[in-house]
């Protein structure tokens, strides 16, 4: 990823204060997670989509199994290349783990659950991002899912209910390899996976290796800040600061600690470097230049430390030869046997080198037409892996992007003058995922005229219904009132926590509330009535107490902006222990 890209996000959409609290509180990560109750509230506001990695959906926020599931495609639909994962009370989540939409479903959660236990999935959820972004920008059809024999794209997963068991079962069998596995687990029982009964040896192990990852990179890292505050930053073998953070890398190579305390062994050994110039340490700082080139390949500043040591020696012998005592003379000759053959190999040069071919072959592709996928070796795809890679400096890789997204706004323009709607879209999203400048007039502009046709088009259907509809139709359409103002919801601002009865706590028993009530225009809860409870009357009392206390933004009129009463507002307040 480029210094410009911007971080991806996690979406959390969910009404259960115990989930979003357990989820955002215990967040590690630098991911950003925005948090929603509804998915009608995401899908109406696009901007959360753009640039989202990770959804997190919580199925009894839908109200019923089979709303969970329209919702869980409309969300996969929106972007592919986001990671779902389901989060719910067990039987429900097992329901709709059922249904044909289980190949799009990363990993589920049953509730209750730790922020912990969602953030181990974070890492090769990310990885299983990028591949699908990879596998979309290489022109790969990512909006098919599901084993070869029984494939099918979200449209038809959104038009479907439930697959009969026997192409169920294949589902489940062959999609293991596709969305990794399943974590369901809760309470005090075993985790289970719904999906194949073998498959929780597969769960487990997979767990540890992720722990025992996380563990590992740790330790390194912390081998490597001992080393630091000993000042082994490249020395002695095995033993060193370069080493144990190459080792971190190896096991993760995102690992952002062991990536910037290189960068802090870069700065020390060329700090130290003319010391051991000067006090005539010829193989150490020899040493020193190697270290310098495996960190940072592009710097031209380590052929000019090169440069000046092949200098430093070759006045020390002169010196010594001239004017040096036998143990001066003894102790150059052991440290220039030590160098054994001096390294004139410019790696900077080679780092170089590799970057202009492959400047080369985007200059050519570029120069050639071959801008977009699905064509093979094109521009905007090596571009955007050289970018990601960091093959190519930022001096290089501007004015390429800068060209490349010229050429690729043009041709949007174009097929947008030819009506073609489909691909000027197409274009503007790698316009968009090539990391250019957001403020481009020029990208701006097009936007702006996608929006226009797009009205245009609708507008133009809406016109040929009402010509095409019978005349007394149209009466009827013009004696219709006009539609009352939208209404923009009440959102919560504060929730207090039930307060656990004490018959309750002492028999460890668990349940839920579900709640009716009215919000007043000043925020307030009244009227509010307990429509279920499970187990029945153990927890009434409190849950009617806490929701009291709630206090709410009022809803408003969209039109007036003035607040307005809310009624039948319903939610489902949770006891659970531990």
């Amino acid at each position: 990823m480029s210094e410009q890209a911007q971080a991806p996000s996690v979406l959390l959409i969910s009404d259960d204060s115990n989930v979003v609290e357990s989820i955002i509180n215990g967040n590690s990560t630098e991911l950003t997670i925005n948090a929603r109750e509804t998915v009608d509230e995401v899908l109406k506001q696009q901007d959360l989509l753009d640039g989202n990695a990770i959804i997190i959906l919580d199925c009894d926020s839908s109200g019923n199994t089979e709303k969970a599931i329209e919702q869980a495609v409309q969300l996969k639909k929106a972007d592919p290349t986001q990671v779902l994962m389901l989060v719910g009370e067990k039987e429900p989540l097992a329901e709709i783990l059922k249904s044909n939409i289980q190949p799009i479903v990363y990993r589920a959660f049953n509730k209750p659950i730790s922020g912990n236990q969602v953030f181990l999935a974070f890492k090769s959820a990310l990885s299983v991002h990028e591949e699908l972004v990879a596998k979309q920008e290489a022109g790969e059809d990512i909006m098919v899912v599901g084993p070869a024999e029984n494939q099918a794209n979200l449209d038809q997963l959104a038009a479907q209910k439930k697959t009969s068991p026997a192409v169920y079962a294949a589902i489940g069998v062959v999609a293991l390899g596709l969305i990794a596995f399943l974590f369901l687990g809760g309470d005090d029982e075993q985790p289970q996976q719904v999906v194949v009964d073998n498959s929780l040896n597969i769960e487990q192990e997979a767990e540890q290796e992720i722990n025992q990852a996380v563990s590992q990179t740790n330790e390194l890292n912390q081998f490597a800040a001992n080393a630091i505050l000993d000042g082994r930053y490249i020395e002695p073998e095995s033993d060193n600061a370069l080493h144990y953070y190459n080792q971190a890398l190896q096991i993760d190579p995102y690992d952002t600690v062991a990536y910037e305390g290189k960068k802090t062994v870069a700065a020390a050994v060329r700090a130290n470097y003319d010391t051991l110039v000067a006090e005539s340490k010829f193989d150490q700082a020899l040493k020193a230049i190697n270290a310098l080139r495996e960190i940072e390949p592009l710097n031209l500043e380590n052929d000019q430390l090169s440069e000046s040591l092949s200098q430093a020696i070759t006045e020390r012998v002169k010196e010594v030869q001239a004017n040096g005592t036998k143990e001066e003379i003894d102790a150059t000759t052991a440290t220039l046997a030590r160098l054994g053959e001096f390294d004139s190999e410019n790696s900077a040069s080679k780092a170089l080198q590799e970057e202009q071919n492959l400047l080369d072959e985007i200059d050519d592709a570029i120069a050639g037409g071959n801008l977009v996928p699905p064509k093979k070796g094109n521009a905007y795809q090596m571009v955007s892996s050289a970018l990601k890679g960091n093959k190519i400096s930022r001096a290089n890789s501007e004015p390429r992007v800068q060209l490349l997204s010229d050429k690729l706004l043009a041709l949007a323009n174009t097929s947008l003058g030819k009506d073609n709607l489909e691909e000027a879209v197409k274009l503007s999203a790698l316009l968009k995922r090539i990391n250019l400048n957001s403020d481009n007039p020029g990208i701006t502009k097009l936007n702006d005229s996608i929006k226009s046709k797009r009205a245009a088009i609708a507008a133009a259907n809406a016109a040929e219904e009402e010509k095409a509809a019978p005349v007394e139709e149209v009466a009827k359409v013009e004696e219709i009132k006009p539609e009352p103002p939208k209404i923009i919801p009440a959102k919560v601002i504060s929730r207090s926590p039930p307060r656990y009865p004490n018959r309750a706590l002492k028999s460890n028993t668990e349940g839920w509330v579900q709640v009716r009530f009215s919000i007043t225009k000043e925020g307030i809860p009244v009227d509010i009535e307990v429509v279920d409870s499970k187990p029945k009357k153990v927890f009434d009392d409190a849950a009617v107490k806490s929701v009291k206390k709630w206090r709410f933004s009022p809803a408003r009129n969209q039109r007036t902006g003035l607040p307005v009463d809310s009624k039948n507002i319903s939610t489902k307040v949770q006891f659970r222990l531990g």
